[in-house]
């Protein structure tokens, strides 16, 4: 598209060469007790979640869209509830209303070398800041962003638009994760989520953590519908 052409032809090589973004594949080594990881392959597509500042969530999603460009693949997470009109305070209307899990915080897929170029176009994009993994460090000994496993957007794609009231997703309301057992959920409406199986507030529970994002949990999940991952 030739917006996005514009962003890549304003991405200095130097600005490139500092942001040479890690995954999660396998560790290389250890450096000073970070995981070094391999690098991103420039034209391959991943998900990276975005910080937008002053609650502008909504607006650099609707920004994102309106690029119309089939290599950008933008995610805002809302949380679909019932509200009540106050019209009449003795028969008030419901009706059914999303709004963002969080004002501040998006996801977009995309290749890094799109991603590099967008973050190049501020005065477009205004407020959208990347995280950065301070986890691990890349072959060049520095944090560069953060990206989302695909297996672990879907899990937490699932768990947002399931539509239950009781999921978990105020991060504290979540607990730290403890050792428990990795499984996924083979039936019912959060068919699909991979985590890790823990009583919360004595129910059964599948949470999935976004590393350096948050984490998030399932509403009660019965036995039946969980099975074990081999580690």
């Amino acid at each position: 598209m030739a917006i996005l052409n514009q962003f890549h032809s304003g991405t200095s090589d130097s600005a490139a060469s500092n942001q040479n973004v890690c995954t999660n594949p396998e560790r290389e080594n250890d450096n000073f007790g970070k995981s070094v990881r391999i690098a991103l392959l420039p034209n391959e597509r991943y998900w990276f979640p975005i910080r937008a500042t002053h609650h502008r969530a909504q607006q650099i999603y609707d920004k994102l869209v309106s690029l119309k460009d089939d290599n950008l693949e933008p995610y805002l997470p809302l949380l679909r509830h019932i509200e009540y009109t106050n019209e009449d305070f003795n028969n008030p209307t419901q009706y059914i209303a999303d709004k963002p899990l969080d004002t501040g915080l998006l996801f977009l897929r995309s290749t890094l070398n799109d991603f590099r170029a967008l973050l190049q176009y501020r005065r477009f994009l205004a407020g959208m800041t990347p995280y950065y993994d301070h986890f691990s460090t890349n072959s060049y000994g520095t944090n560069d962003f953060l990206t989302v496993p695909e297996r672990q957007m879907e899990s937490f794609k699932i768990i947002v638009e399931s539509g239950n009231e009781n999921i978990i997703v105020r991060q504290n309301e979540v607990p730290s994760l403890i050792s428990g057992d990795r499984v996924v959920v083979i039936g019912g409406p959060f068919a699909g989520v991979e985590g890790i199986v823990m009583k919360y507030k004595h129910q059964k529970r599948v949470f999935v953590e976004l590393q350096g994002v948050g984490r998030y949990a399932t509403a009660y999940v019965p036995g039946a519908w969980i099975r074990r991952i081999n580690a």
